[in-house]
């Protein structure tokens, strides 16, 4: 098979497909071989010459047109991945001669495929992040609402809020002291802190880099990866027992709030896949055959190779390989993101309205290796995506399919949150909806 692309005025590729005649033979072979094993009068099945087989279903014709769609069926797929590409839609075939014996065969189709984008700018990551350490805010801010949690209404319908004081904490909270409960408190947060901030790394470095993609995404890319956001999503709802109603009276939306939250997602989800693979193309990742079967293994396989063997047959590899560069891709980005503290990244003069380089410079840079884990703060509309939208854009394209049936392969493009609300930072320490949890048992150990 030999293959070649062409790109259409409308953004497709024309994609071609020339066939050998040994190619072309095997499968007319095939076609008589099959047609055989029906029931011929006079001849045990198999046993009959191909004359009289042409005289039983209507002439060579029908052989050409079992050929002809077999070779269709079996080389449409393996043509965009032999040229590295993923399809985005269903092939739009041209008209087509039939497959004759002794001569070679040539189709056309057209196609839109994931498209390679550039970025602006392929310096290291840039991005803000708050400190481990609690702020004076987000401990007034946990106080507030643990107070708030505990006022009541007299009766004249006047609020009264409990003041914090040492009385208060021993006899509400088991505290000894105000100050033993705010250490207890500020544990809590940093502890908090610690989970939120491996996360929240990932988001913004991944959306940084998305924010430098120089084109439009595709809305059939975005369309393709909502409908599988939806599918995973509604598979999350039935594991967890829930129904759509309950979920959206949980959340507080309504179910236009909810598909708005569902489409931008996707979107944010392309765009960031998008901008991995230009990342992948310009650090100029290789992944291999060995690559592909190591990740096979690591999905839990029982038979590597025979899943690569499916995957290549089904014209599936190319997908393989995209995932395991955005992934590279990824982790490269975590290695060499520059970490500020807030305020610090390019702040403004205010004599000058410009960027203040010395206060740039003189910022504390965080590397991978060096930085003190730092939580979220307060989740801001830059940051309202999930965690599983990130994951969705970089991982590969293996482990959704090898358990459920390794002869059909999924693409596993996107892995939507189930809580679409309160995605990323919602949580966060410094924005809180309930107090964070303090442990007061944990008094008894101080000596």
């Amino acid at each position: 098979m030999e293959t070649a692309s062409k790109k259409l005025d409308d953004g497709r590729l024309k994609i071609t497909v020339n066939l050998t005649v040994d190619e072309v033979q095997q499968e007319i072979d095939a076609a008589y071989k099959k047609a055989g094993k029906s029931r011929i009068p006079g001849f045990r099945p198999g046993r009959a010459p191909r004359k009289i087989l042409e005289n039983h279903f209507g002439g060579s014709e029908y052989f050409q047109v079992e050929a002809t769609d077999e070779l269709v069926r079996i080389y449409t797929p393996l043509a965009p991945d032999e040229l590295s590409l993923v399809p985005l839609s269903n092939p739009d075939f041209e008209e087509m001669d039939l497959a004759s014996e002794g001569e070679p065969f040539s189709f056309s189709f057209s196609i839109e495929v994931v498209p390679e984008l550039e970025l602006s700018s392929y310096e290291p990551i840039q991005i803000e992040l708050p400190s481990a350490e609690p702020t004076d805010e987000e401990m007034q801010a946990q106080i507030d609402v643990l107070l708030s949690y505990h006022t009541t209404t007299d009766e004249e319908g006047n609020e009264q809020k409990p003041e914090l004081t040492d009385a208060w904490v021993r006899e509400r909270l088991e505290f000894e002291s105000v100050d033993e409960f705010k250490e207890r408190l500020a544990d809590s947060l940093r502890e908090q802190k610690g989970r939120d901030i491996p996360q929240l790394r990932e988001i913004r470095s991944t959306q940084e880099l998305a924010s430098r993609l120089v084109g439009e995404v595709p809305q059939a890319l975005v369309l393709q990866t909502e409908q599988d956001n939806y599918r995973d999503f509604f598979q999350s709802l039935q594991q967890q027992r829930m129904t759509m109603d309950a979920y959206l009276e949980a959340q507080g939306l309504s179910s236009e709030d909810f598909r708005a939250i569902m489409h931008g997602q996707a979107e944010q989800t392309a765009a960031m896949a998008l901008a991995l693979d230009a990342l992948a193309r310009h650090l100029e990742f290789v992944i291999t055959d060995e690559d592909i079967l190591a990740e096979f293994a690591k999905s839990g396989a029982k038979d590597p190779h025979q899943l690569y063997e499916n995957w290549r047959s089904n014209g599936r590899l190319s997908e393989i390989r995209q995932g395991l560069a955005r992934m590279r891709a990824s982790q490269h980005i975590l290695d060499t993101v520059e970490v500020f503290e807030p305020g610090t990244l390019n702040p403004v003069s205010e004599a000058e309205g410009e960027p203040d380089k010395k206060k740039k410079k003189a910022a504390t840079k965080a590397s991978t290796k060096t930085t003190k884990k730092v939580p979220a703060k307060a989740s801001t509309k830059a940051d309202d995506t999930s965690t599983t939208t990130v994951k969705a854009a970089t991982k590969a394209s293996t482990k959704a399919s090898t358990k459920a049936d390794e002869s059909k392969t999924g693409t596993g493009k996107s892995a939507p949150t189930g809580n679409s609300k309160t995605d990323d930072t919602k949580k966060s320490t410094s924005s809180p909806t309930r107090p964070a949890k303090v442990d007061n048992k944990k008094r008894k150990e101080t000596p």
